[in-house]
């Protein structure tokens, strides 16, 4: 299951842990309002690709031969494996807390969920800070890894504080969050940390996501991208060269049996060939190229290890715009109870990535798939219009009142993924409101799709279990 976050006005993030080996699908369908102002002209799919989407993975791990080799300076000295052991834990640490807050978002805040908090972040601070490094190079990683720690953990617990309903949850557990916090600035005060902290608001925020970069670039994976493609464009360039000479000759060489003498219709003849050749060569041949690919992959991504650019796994990428009606027929099912339009554009990513038993027997892995609506945000053209009503709309002496109006598309996005060990697919379905500005609404929705078998039947023995239940229940009375 993937856990959907806001980031900023533009962007949302899409995360989950792969742990095990196998084959992993994600199929990303945005349904958009537009039919005809998105097209590849407007906005192209590679455009698409390499500005609003983007598909990462990050360690959260290492194996197991590798954490026994940490105790071994002389390992530590040839090897970047301290920032990248240190960068997993922190990136595990994060992927849980994220976790914790998406369970306070659904099912509201709760003493267990705080102490969890609370468990998880004294533990990584303990082994986090039980770890300091004597070398001078290392220390410059581990300070900015425990500053962003504190400042992280902070955030989160600060954020808990200021949500309604903390204050019935008792004073002991805000007594321990308060002692937490205080133990956590005392920390910075002994170690120098409260430079990090100086200045406004924006300015640390913009500081702490500097210093998540720098973290994250030791246990990201790194991507090569290969377009596909190559040679069949070639191929088709070539047969459409061939075959406009081949006409070309043949009525060049049949004009020259009728009439010996060069005239100018036909030195005119000749240069509207070349002419129209030359207009529509490129377009015909991506068409051409476009229509014998249909289907299969346009970009090949190979995910290379950190600092060594040893290969990890392998990536086959998809993205092209659509009608309803060429969608798989189970999307189109599913699809049918929120889509009211059949010629609106629909935009579809499709990624498959391989990873082989060596890369993930010992390690996890955090996928996360982001999309940038600023494209989308900036087709929306701001309006000035008003709707003008009473301040008071039983007093009709009341004021009158300009209510500004902005302009909103509606947007759903359906997530269909699988993983290895499933024989089905799963789905999620969020419904996206934006405007010129950003993101102005984003909730998750059912995605209508169709559960296995074994559930179904555990759901209806459930069903017939409690309508046993409530007639005994009745029949007792």
């Amino acid at each position: 299951m993937f856990l959907l976050k806001r980031k900023g006005n533009h962007r949302l993030q899409l995360t989950r842990t792969v742990s095990e080996p196998g084959r992993y699908q994600v199929d990303l369908y945005l349904f958009t309002p537009h039919e005809d102002s998105l097209t590849a002209w407007t906005l192209s799919e590679q455009q698409f690709l390499f500005t609003s989407i983007e598909h990462r993975f990050s360690l959260l791990g290492l194996p197991e031969q590798d954490r026994i080799g940490k105790s071994n300076q002389a390992f530590a000295l040839l090897s970047p494996h301290y920032e990248i052991t240190f960068g997993s834990w922190l990136f595990q640490y994060r992927a849980s807390m994220e976790r914790l807050r998406q369970q306070i978002d659904s099912s509201g805040l709760s003493v267990d969920l705080i102490k969890r908090a609370l468990r998880l972040s004294r533990n990584f601070a303990q082994r986090l800070r039980n770890s300091s490094p004597a070398k001078s190079s290392q220390q410059r990683y581990y300070r900015l890894a425990d500053i962003y720690y504190s400042w992280h953990t902070e955030q989160f617990l600060l954020e808990c504080l200021a949500l309604e309903g903390f204050d019935e949850l008792g004073e002991e557990i805000r007594e321990s969050v308060i002692e937490f916090l205080e133990r956590e600035y005392q920390h910075r005060q002994e170690h120098e940390y409260n430079s990090s902290f100086k200045g406004d608001p924006t300015r640390v925020w913009n500081r702490m996501g500097l210093y998540l970069r720098l973290l994250e670039y030791p246990v990201l994976l790194r991507p090569k991208v290969i377009e596909l493609g190559d040679g069949t464009r070639k191929m088709v360039k070539a047969v459409s060269t061939t075959l406009i000479m081949a006409v070309f000759t043949y009525i060049l060489f049949n004009t020259r049996t009728i009439s010996e003498q060069l005239s100018l219709s036909l030195l005119f003849g000749i240069a509207l060939i070349y002419a129209v050749r030359d207009l529509l060569r490129d377009d015909m041949i991506t068409a051409i190229t476009r229509w014998l690919r249909k289907g299969k992959p346009r970009w090949k991504i190979r995910l290379l290890t950190p600092y060594t650019n040893k290969p990890f796994a392998g990536k086959r990428v998809w993205l092209d715009y659509r009608k309803r009606a060429d969608l798989p027929k189970q999307v189109k099912e599913s699809s049918g109870k929120w889509v009211t339009n059949e010629a609106q554009q629909i935009v579809c990513y499709r990624s498959v990535t391989y990873f082989d038993h060596s890369a993930l027997e010992k390690s996890h892995l955090q996928e996360r798939l982001s999309l940038d609506c600023e494209a989308l945000c900036e087709m929306i053209q701001p309006t000035t219009n008003k709707l003008y009503a009473w301040s008071d709309k039983d007093d009709f002496s009341s004021e009158i009142k300009a209510h500004p109006i902005e302009k909103q598309h509606d947007y759903d996005l359906l997530l269909v993924y699988s993983q290895t060990g499933q024989e089905h697919q799963s789905a999620q379905r969020w419904s996206l409101r934006l405007s010129s500005n950003g993101i102005v609404e984003c909730e998750q929705k059912k995605a209508n799709w169709p559960k296995p078998e074994g559930e179904e039947k555990e759901l209806e023995k459930k069903k017939k279990a409690k309508e046993k239940n409530k007639e005994k229940a009745e029949s007792s009375n």
